[in-house]
């Protein structure tokens, strides 16, 4: 835990017994092909990762699954960008809900939504919900389906999301009405090769 950490942590616990409002903070995936980056409180581009589509095997999987997460997350770079994140939103979180601020969103893009945006959202998601129990963390993935396969470009809910998933912690809750709809944005037409 971060020294700064435990301060706010207390002061938020005691905050919580009065009413105060909890902060929801959204983590979300990504394709830059298939859009403009959401918008969030924070954007990062993990496209300096090196990237699971060109390992045939983890090709068809996303970042949903282990395969993937280990392979992204295992990482040096993955590992030290994780850690700084984490500093940073131990600062920037707790002050979010200190100024009563009822949502924090971050979102990160790889080339094409489907396995290092998704598995860095999974690794983060979790750290964040350990960090901050009295958080509501929910993750996004733009790019994906429920059963983790890839949305057809043009498959997005009102807010341009594809998804929403729950992590198996009872505090992790998802966003309620997400539902696929058709809309008219158009697409980037990057070049295939992406992830």
């Amino acid at each position: 835990m971060h020294p700064n950490q435990s301060t706010h942590v207390s002061q938020l616990r005691q905050a919580e017994g009065s009413g105060a409002t909890t902060l929801e903070v959204t983590v979300m995936s990504f394709g830059y092909k298939e859009g403009p980056p959401p918008l969030t409180n924070m954007v990062f581009d993990v496209r300096f990762l090196k990237n699971p589509f060109w390992i045939a095997e983890l090709r068809p999987l996303s970042g949903l699954d282990q395969p993937v997460q280990d392979y992204v997350v295992k990482q040096a770079l993955a590992t030290e960008f994780l850690d700084s994140l984490l500093i940073l939103l131990n600062s920037v979180l707790p002050r979010f809900a200190e100024l009563e601020l009822t949502d924090f969103s971050i979102a990160f893009g790889c080339t094409g939504g489907q396995h290092r945006s998704v598995a860095i959202v999974e690794a983060l998601a979790q750290r964040i919900a350990s960090a901050f129990p009295h958080f509501k963390v929910v993750r996004r993935h733009r790019e994906l389906r429920a059963d983790g396969s890839e949305v057809p470009a043009g498959f997005r809910d009102e807010a341009g999301i594809a998804i929403e998933t729950r992590l198996p912690v009872d505090r992790v809750q998802e966003r309620e009405g997400s539902r696929h709809a058709p809309t008219t944005d158009k697409r980037d037409s990057m070049g295939a090769g992406g992830d």
